[in-house]
């Protein structure tokens, strides 16, 4: 897998995230691996050692966006999994995740990915998506 294709923007109180991608699927991973950056202060690596399902996967692709999104944030908060993976289809999709170290410790706390400007755009067959996260 090439490097993720993410970048912080500058935002008033918030943060956005800028993702890249060839595809829906490429495009979200590389944001939840944008988020985990953002959270944890660098990209996080490593395998999954489980999968979560994303449910329910929603029929608009930046509702899958945001879920997903979302999804990862709750995984890293709430059971201290980090998302390192992502795989999706037309009707499903699912999360990798790997145990947070215990030593790590986010250090910014995102309380959600949200649709507040949201904008999905192709440009030159590729698409871009910035979401703002609200911090």
């Amino acid at each position: 897998m090439r490097r993720p294709r993410f970048r912080t923007l500058r935002h008033t109180g918030d943060v956005r995230l800028a993702a890249w991608g060839a595809d829906e699927r490429e495009l979200i991973a590389n944001a939840v691996a944008g988020i985990g950056a953002v959270a944890l202060g660098r990209a996080p690596r490593g395998e999954a050692r489980q999968w979560v399902e994303v449910e329910p996967w929603p029929a608009e692709p930046v509702r899958r966006l945001v879920r997903t999104l979302n999804l990862a944030l709750f995984q890293l908060y709430t059971r201290r999994h980090v998302a390192v993976g992502f795989r999706a289809g037309a009707r499903r999709a699912r999360l990798g995740v790997a145990p947070l170290p215990a030593s790590a410790r986010p250090q910014v706390e995102i309380k959600a990915a949200t649709f507040h400007a949201l904008e999905v755009v192709e440009r030159h067959g590729r698409l871009r998506a910035i979401v703002t996260l609200d911090l």
